[in-house]
């Protein structure tokens, strides 16, 4: 489940399926289009980090960080 808030602050349930997001390495073989999911990965990353909500996890953050790079140790 995804919570969006909208402009008047009510939140709302989307359902996500895994097809959905299978498709994102499809779509993503351009060199432009992993630079953009990469920048909203890590606005996404740098703003967990900075507002810490008490469900992001250690777990979390090493996953996000593994997904960022790749090739380093987490």
């Amino acid at each position: 489940m995804l919570i969006v808030m909208g402009s008047t602050g009510n939140r709302t349930l989307h359902s996500k399926t895994e097809t959905s997001f299978s498709s994102l390495h499809d779509d993503c073989e351009t060199p432009s289009e992993r630079k953009r999911l990469v920048d909203a990965l890590s606005e996404l990353r740098n703003l967990l980090e900075e507002y810490a909500p008490s469900w992001y996890t250690e777990k979390h953050h090493r996953k996000t960080e593994s997904a960022l790079h790749p090739k380093k140790k987490h």
